[in-house]
């Protein structure tokens, strides 16, 4: 067949004619478009998909070269899309891991704060009752001396002292600066024994 009768049997949607240019320009239009993507199944896709929008149009071509510009038309922007979706895929998955990698960190930050305070408690229970019932108002429920003096029916200097005792005895068990980061970290998050 010659250039003018392949284009004519090409716009006339005749099968030998596809056939023939397929044939013809598979090799090549393949070779091009992988060569934009470097993924080989996707410039296939791009490929096969080129020759469908060829059959489903309603173009003339004058000869084989215009032909071929056409083909490397539509292979060269289904590349870029295809980069595009690619990229654009990478960067959600990214965020997505990056979140994940957040959000793990954030469970693990959580775990810790909660075995921290689970210490405190623990400490805090190995103190009298009354030690207990002062500290914890004063230190992880918020009230002023003079709030809880009147809840228990004590002296303001009796509460003073006994938070003082108390703190004392946490501090031989945890040491003092790990005893300020669990109160304040108790009393953060507002935790009830």
């Amino acid at each position: 067949m010659t250039d003018e009768q392949l284009m004519q049997s090409i716009t006339d949607k005749d099968p030998a004619a596809f056939n023939e240019v397929y044939d013809k320009l598979y090799r090549k239009l393949f070779l091009f478009a992988k060569s934009l993507i470097y993924d080989t199944e996707e410039a296939r896709d791009i490929v096969a998909e080129s020759f469908f929008k060829l059959w489903t149009q309603q173009k003339q071509f004058s000869n084989m070269a215009h032909l071929q510009v056409y083909f490397y038309t539509v292979i060269k922007n289904a590349c870029i899309d295809y980069l595009r979706k690619d990229k654009l895929r990478t960067k959600i998955e990214n965020q997505l891991i990056k979140a994940g990698n957040v959000q793990e960190n954030v469970i693990e930050l959580k775990f810790q704060e909660a075995e921290l305070v689970q210490l405190l408690y623990e400490r805090i229970n190995q103190l009298p009752e009354r030690m207990q019932q002062v500290f914890k108002l004063t230190y992880l429920d918020g009230y002023t001396r003079s709030e809880i003096a009147q809840m228990l029916n004590l002296s303001e200097n009796t509460v003073r002292n006994t938070n003082a005792a108390a703190m004392k005895a946490l501090r031989l068990t945890l040491g003092a600066e790990q005893l300020l980061i669990l109160i304040s970290l108790a009393g953060t998050l507002q935790l009830a024994n």
